[in-house]
Formats: structure tokens, C-alpha cells, sequence
């Protein structure tokens, strides 16, 4: 794992899963997701590599804990993309056709066999999947898409406190 640190929170969370998902050696692109899947033109080259883990906090919402340290409730999404395999998965197929074509259900197994339950101990609590679903799409790409839960506490906002000198003691002899 990398020992790259970083002062946000949210960095942290991105180097820790993108290192965990780098422990699975069919993933060939592991990114943030800058929407590198969106491209229109189909003469356009993608800019990942297949099968790819695109990832991303897409919704955060903060409580207060106390004065300026909040706790954080964020969705993580992991967008798994491969190319389609495009032989039929019907129930006349050979089956070598269909372990190819649904294969991409293997690597979300694996995905998930490596960040449900799994926290850094450091940033955030355990990683929880909320839900899974097929994205559709008109192009020869297929995009699995799992969401986690996790929660944080962010304490970068509180203030230090900087101990004030006080005056030594003088000490005032008795007299009676």
C-alpha cells in the first residue's frame, strides 16, 4: 500500500481504496471517476483499460459531533467497467461462451470480497455495499455499479487551543 498521506480526509479515503482494489491483478485502470467512460464519439479512443474500477464519494452528509468536528456519512460508488462479451448467455449457449459472458459477475464478487468490511482503520469505519445495479448503456461496455457506506470523523476544522504562559508563582513568606 502506498504511504502517500494527504491532508483532506477524502484523499485518504480515495489512496486507501485504490490501493485495495490494486490487490486484484485483473483490474488494468483503477481511477477516481472523472467520467473517463462518458465519450460520444465511437472513433474516440477511451482513455482506461479494461476491466477498470472507477470510484468516487458521490454524496456526503455531516452531523455535528461537537464544536467544528463533524461526522461524516458518505456513499462511495465503484463503477466496474469491461468490454461486453458478445456471445448469447441464452440457455442454448455453450457454456464457455456464458463463463466468459457473465464474467464481469466474478470480478464484482471479487470487488466486493475485498471492500465490504474492510476499513484502513485510520480514515473511516468499515466499508458496507448499500446496492448494485447494471448501468445501461448503448456502446460495448459493460458498467457494474456497487455503492458502499461508510462514516468518518472530520476534526480539521477545530480549533487550536495554544496553552497561555501563566506567571510563575511568587511565593509571599508568612509573616505574623
Amino acid at each position: 500500500m502506498s504511504e502517500l498521506t494527504m491532508d483532506a480526509i477524502l484523499a485518504n479515503v480515495f489512496l486507501t481504496v485504490q490501493a485495495r482494489l490494486a490487490t486484484l491483478p485483473e483490474l488494468k485502470f483503477i481511477d477516481q471517476d472523472l467520467g473517463q467512460l462518458e465519450f460520444d464519439d465511437a472513433d474516440q479512443l477511451c482513455p482506461v483499460k479494461f476491466p477498470c474500477a472507477l470510484f468516487d464519494p458521490v454524496e456526503i452528509r455531516y452531523t455535528d459531533n461537537s464544536e467544528y468536528s463533524q461526522q461524516g456519512e458518505s456513499v462511495l460508488e465503484v463503477r466496474l467497467a469491461v468490454t461486453a462479451y458478445t456471445a448469447a448467455t441464452h440457455y442454448y449457449e455453450k457454456d464457455s461462451h456464458k463463463i466468459n459472458a457473465l464474467g464481469y459477475f466474478n470480478l464484482e464478487h471479487r470487488v466486493n470480497k475485498v471492500l465490504h468490511g474492510w476499513s484502513d482503520e485510520r480514515y473511516f469505519n468499515p466499508l458496507s455495499r448499500i446496492s448494485a445495479q447494471t448501468e445501461r448503456r448503448k456502446d460495448n461496455v459493460r458498467v457494474r455499479v456497487l455503492r458502499y457506506a461508510f462514516g468518518f470523523v472530520d476534526n480539521t476544522a477545530m480549533k487550536v487551543r495554544t496553552p497561555q504562559p501563566r506567571p510563575d508563582l511568587e511565593v509571599i513568606p508568612n509573616v505574623v
